[in-house]
């Protein structure tokens, strides 16, 4: 069994909590419910969601009462669900659609669900699930996210993950993996993972933590410091730059060119010339004028340093050899004066 299956194993057992829509078909069971609070639900936490659910279904009980109230009343039902007036033209659009070209009904199959407005694969699937009890598997951003952190798939979407998943995913997991990542997700494995409160059982296998954890030890391991951007010292030493890709593209660097994985890059550095200290150097990295020398120039043209680690130490290809046995190296990256295979090393967001 793949860790992955395992670990969802361990949370069928340790979760105690179901996400908003979930809550609301299971007490409600029906297909109109589940569409309009899964639209409801995009970009809203959960507690919202449920909370204007709760006050919107005392009101409307179906498709006939969404298209006869005025959209104005509707707004003030859904808010402060996220981007509460786009939704209250959506919903009222939505009953539109389902009336005039549906006989009323919502539609039970994929194809069809996908032309209603505002339905993407997510809430489709979670009507076709929770709705008709049909076999779907629903993807949100903390499926797509920690089906990749755990090293199950290797995508950059939610469709990608969707596909992946049914490919290779005992469907016994299908219904249930979107109400145990999803809570996961948001209460733990979030888009900044709080590992100080995940279960052990679940660190204990966790392939995310696990690189996490080798970061922290080499950091440890060479006397690296966090500094501030504000605060670089001028001494010689070695450095690694945390640099933030936020969507994935297609970079040229040198003579190579490759699709940058959107991620986490750890760059390893040094400054230990004559006239070169690391202030001089990393400040350079930091500067958008400059003419670009180096592969990492190119980079850092699309993504962001969030952090700064500096040891003053002579450790660079050290350093960089020990990422490579955790993290993803990018072939021949800054690695040309050396016997390193790279110097650049990437980590899934």
């Amino acid at each position: 069994m793949h860790p992955f299956e395992r670990l969802l194993s361990i949370l069928e057992k340790e979760n105690k909590s179901l996400p908003a829509i979930e809550t609301i078909s299971s007490s409600l069971k029906k297909p109109f419910y589940v569409l309009v609070s899964g639209i409801l639900s995009t970009r809203t936490r959960d507690e919202v969601t449920e909370q204007v659910c709760e006050k919107l279904f005392g009101r409307i009980k179906n498709l006939e009462d969404l298209s006869k109230i005025a959209e104005e009343e509707l707004r003030d039902l859904i808010y402060p669900v996220g981007f509460y007036k786009t939704k209250a033209k959506t919903l009222k659009k939505l009953a539109k659609v389902l009336i005039e070209n549906y006989g009323g009904k919502i539609p039970a199959k994929m194809e069809e669900l996908l032309k209603l407005p505002g339905v993407g694969r997510k809430v489709a699937n979670l009507v076709l699930t929770l709705g008709f009890g049909k076999k779907g598997l629903a993807v949100d951003t903390h499926v797509h996210r920690i089906a990749n952190r755990w090293d199950y798939v290797d995508t950059e979407t939610p469709e990608q993950t969707e596909k992946q998943l049914k490919k290779k995913l005992p469907k016994r997991y299908w219904q249930e993996i979107n109400n145990l990542l999803v809570v996961f997700g948001r209460e733990i494995c979030n888009v900044k993972p709080r590992c100080g409160i995940c279960p052990k059982r679940v660190r204990q296998i966790c392939p995310y933590f696990e690189k996490l954890e080798s970061i922290a030890k080499i950091l440890n391991k060479y006397k690296f410091e966090k500094v501030g951007k504000s605060k670089i010292p001028k001494g010689k030493g070695t450095y690694i730059l945390k640099i933030r890709l936020r969507n994935g593209r297609k970079i040229t660097y040198g003579r190579e060119s490759m699709f940058f994985k959107k991620g986490f890059y750890f760059y390893v550095g040094s400054a230990f010339g004559n006239n070169v200290n690391l202030k001089y150097r990393i400040l350079r990295h930091l500067s958008k004028e400059k003419s670009k020398h180096w592969h990492i120039d190119y980079l850092l043209d699309f993504g962001k340093i969030d952090e700064i680690f500096i040891s003053m130490e002579k450790v660079e290809c050290k350093v960089a050899k020990d990422l490579s046995k955790k993290l993803d190296p990018i072939p021949k990256f800054g690695s040309s004066d050396c016997s390193c295979f790279s110097h650049l090393f990437f980590l899934k967001p």
